[in-house]
């Protein structure tokens, strides 16, 4: 943000002045900050619904007219996936505050140098990478460049219209092991998979997430992971003015100058 020139502004999520202090003022606010693993002392309901709830009330009583929000396929709060379930919270958090902008339901997200495309790239150079079922699950990656294209445009909503809820998905669906191949091409490497069996994925998922829940690895990550979390492109690609980057053109970019 900083080659930007923006003002960065830190805040205390639980500190409701904090947070009004630096939405005071703003036209409109982009929400970007959740999780899918909670820090150490956090709970996801703390890291993805109350942040959102602290944010959109600074943001409503500050003026704001406009709030985007970054959530995922299949959030319900409804749920019995934890992730899922925060998600759909904070979206009835934002609709209750009746602002115009959108929520974006974002799957996995790939950019140059995003964390993603980091960890994808380090599974190519890997002699053996072991996979749930093989790489078999289907994903439909986004480039981080479309998602940045479509929170300009919900921005540029007009005060008063309805909140936006869309799926934003990329236009390709592919399973892991197939993008995973794509990236090793790229980068002149031909990964081998070995395949592990859902069922002790999900039983190691579930032993770690009871004895050593530090670890982030347990099954509601699991199933956001290794359960498809599929929806239709079609809307989003029909209400956005842009053509949607294939998976090809989103490696070609970020595996450009990776070496």
């Amino acid at each position: 943000m900083r080659p930007l020139r923006a003002e960065i502004l830190e805040v205390n999520y639980a500190d409701g002045a904090s947070v009004r202090r630096a939405t005071e003022g703003a036209d409109a606010v982009v929400h970007l900050a959740g999780a899918l693993v909670a820090q150490p002392g956090e709970t996801l309901l703390q890291a993805n619904t109350e942040t959102t709830r602290a944010v959109a009330e600074a943001a409503a009583a500050g003026g704001a007219k406009l709030f985007v929000y970054l959530s995922f396929p299949g959030a319900n709060p409804a749920s019995k996936n934890d992730y899922l379930r925060t998600k759909g919270l904070a979206e009835e958090v934002i609709r209750a505050n009746e602002f115009a902008g959108a929520i974006f339901r974002v799957p996995l997200i790939l950019g140059p140098e995003n964390a993603p495309m980091q960890k994808l790239r380090q599974m190519a150079r890997a002699p053996l990478v072991p996979l749930v079922s093989g790489g078999a699950v289907r994903i439909q990656p986004i480039a981080q460049s479309d998602v940045l294209a479509a929170i300009e445009w919900a921005l540029r909503a007009r005060p008063g219209s309805p909140m936006r809820v869309m799926d934003l998905v990329g236009p390709e669906t592919l399973s892991y092991a197939e993008l995973l191949r794509r990236v090793g091409q790229r980068l002149g490497r031909r990964p081998r998979i070995l395949p592990v069996p859902k069922a002790a994925g999900w039983l190691s998922a579930l032993i770690a997430g009871s004895i050593v829940p530090s670890l982030g690895w347990n099954r509601s990550v699991f199933d956001i992971l290794f359960k498809e979390h599929l929806a239709d492109p079609n809307p989003a690609r029909a209400a956005l003015p842009f053509a949607f980057a294939t998976v090809n053109e989103i490696l070609d970019q970020a595996t450009a100058n990776s070496g």
